[in-house]
């Protein structure tokens, strides 16, 4: 079955930009038939001017009135007009020419100063006056202008004319009705071979463009980069999530297992810590899955940061000094900020438990406030093994790590750094990972602050 033409946008802009352009020839013609036309009145040149004499002397020896306009009439029909001009009268208007104007003579009445007059394809020359049975004549000598060469279009029927024009309409309209559609069924096939499964359909060479077309390219591009990264980071995020909670429901069923043979208890705290494990692991999934997903609820209080990195520090010192590892602080009295507590705290208690567990024992751990007008800045640096440079921007996807041991012994879930990021976030900050020196990893959070105290310039600690 045909489809209608009309329910398509080439057919749409084809006919909208015909139908203008005939509209603007057609009211063109309408209001140009309506206008006057220009006459135009000069000197006439001298070599016409003398030409001009040169005829009428040849006249001047007529006999009589009659004689006269018998030769006037006998050279070229048309070709002269004899005026009275005393009476102001035509004495051949028989010669006239349809478009004839008769006060064109009173403008052209002066008989000591011949002029041109030119209206249309009509040009009027004169007077120059002859002298018969004692009478002063003005004679006045028209011309046609000549026939133009068939190549210029104003010597065209005008009817040719109208249809080279609605011709060369419809082929530029067409022209610009596809120049403008092909684009955008460029731009329709991607977008259904993406939305058929394939994620590597891309509309470059739209996107190449410099106009808006360009920009929606470019947009469909940024688009269905996003979506292959939404996709392909759940895939791989439930790829993990089945290999974290395989391993302890594993050895929960073993527990059972033993347990239901022996029956003595004795597997019942090890299942318990098991499902413990579970659970937590469930906790954090939520918990980064409401926050990438902006779910999660954000609740800003005035807060002091340095006051919160001290109490972080105090309940860290029992893991701390199991390791014999020591936290120092550098940070001022106060830096107040608004920001999530809940957010805050958990950020900050990953990036340093995470410090915590992968410094060697007998290290330090460096703690670090600072202020601008505008930001809070804090670094927590440890002396561990480090992430190799290019894997420092990974460290904040779930469940990465940069050994390939999926030990939670060794390596945790995996979900601690993605969570600080996406918390940081929240409060429309930054955390960044640079290597410390000589050996470690420093995390570096910066989070806007509202500042209720006096102005600040410059870093306070770093």
């Amino acid at each position: 079955m045909l489809k209608n033409p009309m329910h398509y946008l080439a057919s749409r802009i084809f006919l909208w930009f015909w139908l203008v352009i005939l509209a603007t020839v057609a009211g063109t013609l309408l209001i140009g038939r309506g206008l006057p036309e220009h006459t135009e009145i000069r000197r006439l040149p001298p070599p016409l001017q003398h030409q001009l004499h040169n005829a009428a002397r040849s006249y001047s020896d007529a006999s009589s009135l009659e004689d006269l306009l018998q030769r006037l009439e006998r050279g070229r029909q048309g070709r002269w007009l004899l005026v009275d001009p005393q009476q102001q009268q035509i004495l051949n208007p028989d010669g006239l020419p349809r478009q004839f104007d008769h006060n064109w003579l009173t403008e052209l009445s002066n008989l000591e100063q011949p002029r041109l007059l030119r209206h249309s394809n009509l040009y009027l020359a004169g007077p120059v006056t002859v002298e018969i049975e004692g009478k002063t004549l003005a004679l006045y000598q028209q011309r046609q202008r000549p026939k133009q060469p068939w190549w210029q279009l104003s010597a065209l029927p005008q009817s040719l004319l109208l249809v080279s024009l609605f011709l060369v309409s419809a082929v530029a309209s067409l022209f610009l009705a596809v120049s403008i559609t092909r684009p955008l069924r460029e731009l329709l096939h991607s977008y259904q071979s993406f939305a058929g499964g394939d994620l590597t359909q891309r509309s470059n060479k739209l996107a190449r463009r410099t106009d808006e077309l360009g920009a929606l390219g470019r947009g469909f591009n940024a688009m269905a980069d996003r979506i292959s990264g939404l996709l392909q980071a759940q895939q791989r995020l439930l790829r993990d999530v089945s290999h974290e909670l395989r391993s302890p429901l594993t050895r929960a069923q073993l527990a059972l297992a033993l347990e239901e043979r022996q029956q003595l208890g004795e597997q019942l705290p090890r299942l318990q810590q098991e499902l413990e494990q579970v659970d937590a692991l469930l906790d954090e999934l939520l918990t980064y899955s409401r926050l990438h997903s902006g779910h999660y609820p954000f609740e800003p209080e005035r807060l002091d940061a340095a006051d919160i990195v001290r109490q972080l520090i105090a309940s860290s010192q029992l893991e701390a000094q199991n390791k014999q590892q020591t936290i120092l602080l550098d940070s001022p009295a106060t830096v107040e900020l608004l920001a999530d507590k809940r957010l805050l705290c958990r950020a900050l208690e990953n990036i340093l438990r995470n410090a915590i567990k992968y410094s060697p024992p007998a290290s330090t751990i460096h703690c670090q406030l600072a202020t601008t007008t505008t930001q809070v800045l804090v670094r927590i640096c440890d002396q561990g093994p480090g992430v190799p440079e290019p894997q420092l921007a990974a460290i904040f996807t779930p469940f990465y790590r940069v050994s390939d041991s999926r030990n939670s012994q060794t390596g945790g879930f995996g979900l601690g750094l993605a969570i600080a990021a996406e918390s940081i976030r929240h409060h429309g900050g930054q955390l960044a990972a640079t290597p410390n020196q000589p050996q470690g990893l420093c995390l570096q959070l910066t989070l806007p602050r509202h500042p209720t105290g006096t102005k600040e310039t410059g870093y306070d600690s770093l």
